[in-house]
């Protein structure tokens, strides 16, 4: 099986079932007692769900464990865009396939994935520390419209999800 990962400042919190009364605990422990914190259990599913139908664009995956979330006193050793300083909550999302170089090419395995989740939007409406200038996943410099390129010279690099490609396992 491939390895790869997803390291987002998105809110990619896997609740499960929300269908309960309340007061509840999700999946993940969050207790659910109102309206407003199951918007944003919601929110965080749909966020989800979003970056597992554009994986499963290309190919099949599994995965063993719900997306991780840190708390990080500074992004300085990851490749977040510039944009964003300071301490923030971050998802890391570890995946498998079976199928090699379904998501990029030996020179670079995830550029494939950078395409596909390029500007596809996000709710932000959950427990994300960062704000967004686009409401969107955005996975390399902003080109194309002058709007894209008046904010990515104003704020810096606007990058808040990337991935890596940690190999093949036996699995």
């Amino acid at each position: 099986m491939h390895e790869y990962r997803i390291h987002t400042l998105v809110d990619i919190t896997e609740n499960g079932n929300l269908k309960q009364a309340f007061p509840f605990k999700t999946k993940q422990g969050a207790v659910i007692a109102d309206k407003q914190t199951l918007s944003v259990a919601r929110n965080q599913n749909a966020n989800f769900n979003t970056i597992l139908q554009l994986l499963q664009l290309r190919g099949n995956i599994t995965w063993e464990h719900p997306p991780q979330k840190l708390e990080l006193p500074s992004l300085g050793n990851h490749l977040f865009g510039s944009y964003y300083e300071g301490p923030h909550s971050t998802w890391h999302f570890q995946f498998f396939t079976e199928q090699p170089d379904v998501f990029g090419d030996l020179n670079d395995p995830t550029w494939n994935l950078v395409e596909d989740f390029n500007l596809v939007p996000i709710i932000s409406e959950c427990d994300n520390t960062a704000h967004f200038p686009l409401q969107t996943f955005v996975t390399r410099d902003l080109q194309g419209t002058n709007e894209q390129k008046v904010i990515s010279a104003l704020s810096g690099g606007v990058i808040n999800t990337y991935f890596s490609y940690t190999g093949y396992q036996d699995k």
